[in-house]
């Protein structure tokens, strides 16, 4: 399970990253610090409750808990309905993407070799029309004369 959290991490704040570059938000460090936190506690949440639930309902229970953790979280920083839900059905389908996997012992490679490719698929795709020297030169000028 472990070898996947980088993996899953990296990913969540690569949508974060895409949301701070397309939606010009400007998120602070210690925003993203939050967030890592936050899906750090999922692991620990999983191993505390694996003792007791059992590791299905401890999965269940540890990933619906950061989803609305970050998910709620993200409302306030990503200051839309629209950008907490995007986050929030994001790690749905990670966590519930990362189960599958982990069931799938045999075929995990394959697996997330697609995920992968899917994923830069369509981050291409998403970013295809970004001008990337554009988007982190940040107007530093008063507005006022």
């Amino acid at each position: 399970m472990l070898k996947y959290a980088i993996l899953f991490i990296l990913l969540t704040f690569g949508a974060f990253f895409l949301m701070d570059v397309i939606g010009r938000l400007q998120l602070h460090p210690v925003q993203y610090l939050l967030v890592g936190l936050g899906l750090a506690e999922f692991y620990l949440l999983l191993l505390a409750l694996t003792e007791h639930l059992g590791f299905l309902t401890a999965y269940i229970v540890s990933a619906a808990m950061t989803i609305s953790l970050i998910g709620t979280y993200s409302y306030f920083i990503l200051r839309t309905p629209e950008g907490a839900f995007t986050i929030a059905t994001l790690l749905t389908f990670i966590y519930s993407y990362l189960l599958i996997v982990l069931h799938l012992e045999t075929y995990a490679l394959l697996t997330g070799a697609l995920l992968l490719f899917v994923i830069l698929a369509l981050v291409m795709i998403i970013t295809r029309n970004i001008d990337w020297n554009e988007a982190f030169r940040f107007d530093t000028r008063s507005t006022n004369k």
